[in-house]
């Protein structure tokens, strides 16, 4: 009977802890407005503990060509990022940038081999193009790239300015493809999909882009002088230098207006106007696009439209109509309509319309398209009405974003793969089930840290307008981690994970900084996810053990980092007294005091960095002096501290060590607490001299030892 009670012990530990170990962090909003699904949150926490390589696996790991997206990438998963309903969102791509700058990114190599013998065409070498080309590749396929012009790339080459994404990125992304053993061929435009199929080619994805400028549809847009958007940038990113004159309209009002705008400014134009139609709140130009070119002296006319052209000497009349805004309409802009009367003219030596692009596809493709030129292809295999043709990006959506259109890429080359496979598709693994949705709560807001928003540095406008160079700094290290340590670990909050332990006592509402849990009408208490700022005051304060902070893969909590520590110390003879230190792990790296204890410390000190001090119990403090640890020290990171009342309850839970320390014969000051009092502490300093007083306790105790003959406490034993 007793062997029998002694089973199911073990076996309901190895339940608790194989629960524990599972992953049940819920997607934060910021992944789930990626296009690429990126473990956002993990790789910022990265950047704020200093592990930056570390980041910048967690980064390739979801995305083919990060330095790509870390220069242009819209971000749309700031818009989504819960900090801004505190200050200001986390500064997410600058942050990804970093880590690709830092963590060595350019010096990555890429290898892949051939596992498969089927052999697929990509036509196009745009992002979705070689974004499929990569993962295909991964997969073990033969892939052949066709690029009708000289250069690779798409519009990340032709479309987007070199002072938004410096050429050598590119050439480095091209590069590792070329590495992988992706043969491109440039000059070489597809005019036949049945000549590739005939050539052995077993899957075709069309990737055409949209690169075809939508006319305005006026008088006198034939004129000299008037030039297409998409067509004049990708003419000075292949090297050409029109002759623009000082006086310049861009018509439009998305990223390549203001793009095109801001390359006449470097090419000398002074005076440039851009022309759009609507309001600043329906310009879809990204925001920071539209301050730069601000700051560049480029003036935007809102609610102007074009409506005549007449060129005579050189110069262009251009007869504009002032606009109003009616009902929304599909897009969910509001519908602009002409101010009856309002015409009035302004002369121009150049004129650029950027109101939008399209594909352009040979007919002989006899691939089914809509009236907008966009491909028609069946929403789940992304098959066109041709079997084993495959088409995504632009040529299928419209114009869209670099990262949408890897998105499209990395799902195409799973289509493609199930196709060759003969499967069915597969549901997309990028999502998870849980995404944490909803607003905090105002009683919670209130209580958050504000932190500001750290901006990376810029070249100076009056600067920047003389050439091409990148105006966007890098953030440095301690910036950098600052800004990281901003985010508030969405989905990885706290859990009453074992119910039937909890006995609604309410501690968790007393401790909580932030009023998170809450109490039920049927007298139980709930710690809704969507609020938890997973600070771990509850967790370590439940009286039960109810409550855990749900843990993402790949991450030790507490625990677990304290005993891979005591293994280490107890594998190693040791001449000095072990001491075992629990630290912020971004504190180590995120201010200049705790790194400087990182670097100073001496053998027989242990760090185990943890998220958060306040995440430290007593029964880890007392778990190091049970395993034959001299000495515990706390080091936190002050004023830096992005949590509320970690120094009040880390001292709590020292003083009822010490107590306990004190109830069993050993001397109180053998555990410290380091730079929660004082921003102005000597770390360092502190803890050399905490090492001596505990070094003097463990010969006392040597003394001790040698005179009662008593042996059990000289070593860790682990």
């Amino acid at each position: 009977m007793c062997g029998a009670v002694t089973s199911q012990k073990v076996l309901c530990q190895e339940n608790i802890a194989r629960e524990l170990a599972r992953d049940r962090s819920i997607m934060p909003p910021c992944q789930a407005a990626c296009p690429l699904h990126m473990d956002i949150r993990e790789y910022v926490d990265l950047v704020a503990q200093g592990k930056i390589m570390e980041a910048l696996q967690v980064i390739r790991r979801d995305n083919p060509f990060p330095a790509i997206c870390a220069y242009v990438c819209t971000h749309p998963c700031e818009e989504a990022c819960r900090r801004s309903q505190i200050d200001t969102p986390v500064a997410i791509r600058s942050l990804k940038r970093f880590a690709v700058e830092f963590g060595g990114d350019s010096m990555i190599q890429a290898q892949a081999s051939t596992t498969r013998k089927e052999r697929i065409a990509i036509v196009g070498s745009g992002p979705a193009g070689l974004s499929c080309a990569y993962y295909l590749r991964v997969l073990g396929y033969r892939v052949t790239v066709f690029e009708a012009h000289s250069e690779i790339g798409g519009m990340m080459r032709v479309g987007i300015p070199q002072y938004r994404l410096p050429r050598e990125v590119l050439d480095i992304e091209i590069k590792r493809l070329l590495q992988m053993g992706v043969e491109i061929r440039t000059d070489t435009p597809v005019i036949s999909l049945d000549l590739l199929f005939e050539m052995g080619y077993n899957a075709i994805f069309l990737t055409l882009g949209a690169h075809r400028s939508l006319r305005m549809g006026i008088e006198g847009e034939e004129s000299s002088g008037v030039l297409d958007g998409a067509t004049f940038l990708r003419e000075i990113n292949l090297g050409l230098k029109p002759e623009l004159g000082d006086r310049i309209a861009v018509v439009g009002g998305g990223n390549v207006a203001v793009d095109a705008a801001r390359t006449a400014r470097r090419l000398g134009a002074r005076h440039i106007d851009i022309l759009y139609r609507r309001t600043r709140a329906e310009m879809p130009a990204d925001d920071e696009e539209v301050k730069q070119a601000l700051e560049e002296g480029i003036k935007i006319r809102f609610l102007v439209a074009p409506v005549r052209i007449h060129s005579e000497n050189g110069q262009l009349t251009v007869t504009c109509t002032k606009m109003k805004l009616g009902e929304a309409d599909s897009s969910g802009r509001r519908s602009p309509g002409p101010v009856e009367g309002s015409e009035y003219e302004r002369k121009y030596d150049a004129v650029i319309t950027a109101i939008g692009q399209q594909t352009s596809m040979p007919d002989d493709f006899h691939v089914r398209a809509g009236r907008s030129s966009t491909i028609h292809v069946d929403p789940v295999t992304l098959i066109t009405n041709r079997s084993g043709v495959f088409a995504g990006g632009d040529a299928v959506t419209g114009p869209s974003t670099v990262t949408e259109a890897l998105a499209a890429g990395r799902l195409a080359s799973r289509r493609i793969d199930e196709y060759l496979q003969h499967r069915y598709p597969a549901a997309d693994n990028g999502q998870k089930v849980g995404i944490i949705e909803g607003a905090l709560l105002p009683e919670t807001i209130e209580m958050i840290r504000k932190i500001e928003r750290r901006e990376p540095s810029f070249v100076p406008a009056t600067a920047r307008v003389g050439d091409f160079r990148l105006i966007e700094q890098v953030y440095g290290w301690e910036d950098a981690a600052n800004e990281a340590r901003r985010c508030l670990r969405c989905g990885m909050g706290a859990e009453i994970l074992f119910t039937d332990k909890c006995a609604s006592c309410l501690t968790c509402i007393r401790v909580c900084p932030y009023n998170v849990p809450q109490l039920t009408a049927d007298g139980t208490v709930v710690i809704p996810p969507e609020q938890c700022l997973a600070c771990g005051i509850c967790v370590a304060e439940c009286p039960a053990r109810a409550i855990v902070l749900r843990k993402p893969q790949r991450r030790r909590q507490v625990a677990e980092e304290l005993e891979h520590v005591l293994r280490v110390a107890a594998a190693q003879p040791q001449l000095k007294p072990v001491i075992v230190g629990f630290c912020c792990q971004y504190g180590l790296f995120g201010t200049g005091a705790l790194g400087g204890l990182w670097r100073e410390i001496g053998a027989g000190v242990y760090i185990v960095p943890v998220p958060c001090v306040a995440k430290v119990e007593e029964q880890h403090m007392l778990r190091a002096f049970e395993a034959g640890v001299e000495g515990v020290f706390i080091a936190g990171c002050n004023d830096h501290c992005s949590r509320e009342n970690t120094a009040h309850w880390i001292a709590l839970r020292v003083e009822e060590v010490k107590n306990t320390l004190g109830q069993i014969g050993m001397e109180r000051g053998r555990v410290k607490v380091l730079g929660l009092d004082a921003e102005d502490n000597d770390t360092t300093a502190e803890l050399a001299r905490f090492i001596e007083q505990v070094s003097g306790y463990y010969l006392t105790s040597i003394l001790v030892q040698e005179v009662t003959g008593d042996s059990s406490r000289t070593k860790t034993t682990g």
